[in-house]
């Protein structure tokens, strides 16, 4: 059993090696990160993944990744710490997502409440995939195929995560502030699944882009700005299931 001696063990470790490197020695007097996170509270979900050097990263983290709780810490993130990206990144085999799927009666009420966030999200893709012909259809027309196979009921979970993201990234594009710092090219909002379920790569813990200032068209995606110069990056990197 795991015990607070073992972690505070841990961080002796820890703190002696970053002493030692002098890790914390040029962000003493303040942090630069180079972009706000907001992420799951998943533990399976961390920032390494992105940087594992300190002070890059503002992290923000709740269940689903949702931004209307966080806010605040968002606005210090683009607005006092100037990240010029801000990132929404969901991720595969998601428990709020799963549970949004489902009619909760016993949960906690907290956690019913934040999970309301996420229900509306999983109405629409239901009404989308109707339109589409039903799920079946759906898989079976679809161009973009997980890489492993996978349940039909995690499939319409990893749409509706993918388009929970989405769904964030258009909240935070109503907010006039936020709006105007893409609109003035200061900070780009990026959309993104980070996969330990093989589903979009076979390389556990890869980070997919879905999304970049509200654009999920993944054609369109490609041939921005800001992958020039790397197509590599681009053709691996830039993929999604969802097509609205």
């Amino acid at each position: 059993m795991i015990t607070l001696i073992d972690k505070l063990m841990h961080n002796d470790k820890y703190s002696a090696e970053a002493t030692s490197a002098g890790k914390y020695r040029d962000i003493l007097d303040g942090q630069h990160p180079d972009i706000t996170l907001v992420t799951c509270s998943d533990s399976r979900v961390i920032e390494k993944a992105l940087d594992d050097e300190i002070g890059k990263i503002f992290s923000i983290k709740n269940i689903g990744n949702r931004v209307e709780p966080n806010l605040g810490s968002i606005e210090y993130g683009i607005g006092h710490l100037h990240t010029p990206i801000l990132m929404i990144m969901g991720h595969t085999g998601c428990g709020a997502v799963h549970a949004s799927t489902l009619e909760l009666k016993d949960e906690h009420h907290r956690i019913i409440k934040s999970l309301d966030f996420i229900k509306p999200t999983v109405a629409e893709v239901q009404k989308l995939l109707i339109r589409r012909g039903g799920l079946s259809q759906y898989i079976k027309e679809s161009k973009t195929k997980p890489l492993t196979p996978i349940s039909e009921q995690v499939y319409f979970e990893t749409l509706v995560t993918e388009a929970n993201v989405d769904k964030q990234i258009d909240n935070l594009l109503n907010d006039a502030s936020i709006r105007n710092l893409v609109y003035s090219g200061k900070m780009m909002i990026v959309g993104a699944i980070y996969d330990f379920k093989d589903i979009y790569s076979t390389s556990k813990g890869s980070v997919s882009i879905i999304n970049i200032n509200g654009e999920t068209d993944v054609e369109k995606l490609k041939k921005l700005d800001v992958f020039a110069g790397n197509s590599t990056i681009v053709l691996n990197r830039v993929k999604r299931l969802l097509v609205y």
